[in-house]
């Protein structure tokens, strides 16, 4: 019990970070043409590219044509979803959390600490100037995302036995799984062309 409790203060405490930056963008009525199109253009190379268009364009006043701003926008949004989605998993019952640790590896201090370290990362990429310094720190924060996305695998021979609840925090993994592919083929994309 004391380790959901642990979870739950770290996911609350990231979330903290990231809340005004994204509620800020979130909350921008009129969206511009041009920064749509350079959104929908760099979701052509994904492999989901609708979920990439669908959860980007919220933030097309942020991100405007900015490639710096869409990689760093895409990390945060699935950052956040990862979060939500920890966040979801902690309120399961204990047989409920068992039976998805069965099927997924447990998101472990390890994890977090990895979650914690790729924000950081972001931060610095934010405070550093120049673009190498950029790729740096987004590379290194995209490494220690992948590494802790591992742990949101989650097995199809196991959604028989998840109750409605548990099928929902299933579901949330693969879409963890859709978005980290789909900023890895972003941030490789933008390195190719710088």
């Amino acid at each position: 019990m004391a380790k959901h409790y642990k979870v739950l203060f770290l996911v609350l405490s990231i979330s903290y970070l990231f809340s005004g930056e994204l509620t800020a963008a979130a909350t921008e009525t009129t969206t511009t043409k041009k920064a749509l199109s350079f959104i929908k253009s760099s979701c052509k190379t994904t492999t989901y590219r609708s979920l990439c268009v669908h959860s980007l364009s919220t933030y097309a006043n942020t991100i405007q044509t900015n490639p710096q701003r869409l990689i760093k926008t895409a990390l945060s949004v699935t950052m956040k979803h990862a979060q939500s989605t920890k966040l979801l998993a902690s309120h399961l019952k204990n047989s409920q959390f068992r039976t998805l640790q069965d099927c997924a590896p447990s998101p472990d201090v390890y994890t977090t600490d990895r979650l914690t370290e790729a924000i950081l990362e972001l931060k610095l990429s934010d405070s550093e100037s120049g673009q190498s310094q950029f790729l740096f720190h987004v590379s290194k924060a995209q490494a220690l995302f992948i590494s802790a996305s591992d742990d949101w695998e989650v097995e199809n021979t196991c959604s028989g036995r998840f109750s409605r609840t548990t099928k929902s925090v299933q579901a949330r993994l693969v879409n963890l799984r859709k978005e980290t592919s789909n900023v890895m083929s972003l941030f490789n994309a933008f390195a190719k062309e710088h």
